[in-house]
């Protein structure tokens, strides 16, 4: 793990329901108007407020988080890199592990260039560690969706056939 030096991370403590957005198909965008969700900032034109869901029963999630304010050409490859990848702030003391039915959230400073992602989260049996399954990649890219000063929410969650990752972006 490599900390962001062109970023700077303000933790944000949300509770669960606080961060409901949207949870089924990915990449989609919300409708202009969308409520805010408390505790998450939202219309700060330089800030992006990105929050983590986790809505397994019983597994943790590692959200395996990744960022760069570097402008990319080949996606996912460039940004799922170890100098990318950020867990301070997020999750348990700074470990990126969202616990079963919990959330968090963090706010990060916005360019036209950032790029932010998940490889899908890695989840984890919350009582043994036992390793279960993986959820989909998902990422965004301020540049196409105008993320600056909306909120971007990344949901975890099992499926009848494994483990799914959506993404949500909203003002």
């Amino acid at each position: 793990m490599v900390a962001l030096p062109l970023l700077s991370l303000i933790r944000r403590a949300v509770p669960f329901p606080a961060i409901l957005l949207l949870a089924g198909a990915c990449a989609v965008e919300m409708p202009s108007g969308f409520p805010v969700p408390d505790g998450l900032g939202g219309g700060l034109e330089d800030v992006v407020s990105v929050g983590f869901r986790n809505l397994s029963d019983s597994d943790a999630v590692n959200v395996e988080f990744y960022v760069t304010s570097e402008p990319l050409s080949n996606l996912p490859g460039d940004l799922f890199v170890e100098a990318n990848l950020v867990t301070a702030n997020i999750g348990i003391a700074g470990t990126g592990i969202v616990l079963p039915r919990s959330s968090d959230a963090v706010d990060l400073p916005c360019s036209d260039t950032l790029t932010l992602g998940t490889r899908g989260g890695t989840f984890f049996d919350n009582e043994s560690g036992e390793r279960r399954g993986v959820g989909d990649p998902r990422w965004a890219q301020a540049s196409s969706l105008g993320l600056c000063g909306g909120i971007v929410v990344f949901t975890f969650s099992e499926t009848a056939n494994g483990f799914a990752t959506d993404v949500s972006i909203g003002r």
